[in-house]
């Protein structure tokens, strides 16, 4: 078998498309986007802090997850679904999406400690959720590289917050 058939998006022959998105994934992209609520739940809460109708503890509540163990614990009907299309996803686009995940996340765990160190860290969260929401919903190129600057991006972003 070749590289590339080894790298190609496999769903389970039996998962007909009709099935993928009444488990809310795109066919296209093998991705549902229910996983998006965990990051919109953090920007509402965040935004509620900023304008002074919550207090800035209650981001501390909010505990990253990665995509396999969200839909793991859903207890959403359509979980097993969506979790067999997640690990056949293409190889280099399911690494693509988990370092977009991950740079999310990093971004929400910066501003989560100290929400109002960074004005321009809330924007990029969202830039950062929008990434990932487009990775759900149109497929990407894997034939392209992210970003050489990411990781010294989110490397900058834990210097300034640790000084």
């Amino acid at each position: 078998m070749s590289e590339a058939e080894l790298n190609a998006t496999i769903i389970d022959p039996g998962t007909g498309e009709a099935e993928l998105r009444a488990a809310n994934v795109n066919p296209a992209t093998g991705l549902a986007t229910d996983f998006l609520n965990l990051f919109n739940e953090y920007i509402m809460l965040a935004e509620l802090v900023a304008d002074g109708s919550m207090d800035h503890d209650v981001l501390k509540d909010w505990l990253p997850i990665d995509y396999e163990t969200h839909f793991s614990r859903s207890g959403f009907a359509g979980a097993e679904v969506v979790l067999n299309a997640y690990r056949n996803l293409e190889k280099k686009f399911r690494s693509r999406f988990e370092n977009a995940v991950g740079e999310l996340i990093s971004c929400i765990l910066i501003h989560q400690e100290n929400p109002d160190s960074k004005p321009n860290l809330m924007e990029r969260i969202m830039k950062q959720r929008d990434v990932v929401a487009a990775m759900t919903s149109r497929p990407v190129s894997t034939d392209t590289e992210t970003s050489p600057n990411t990781q010294a991006a989110i490397d900058a972003l834990f210097e300034q917050a640790a000084g």
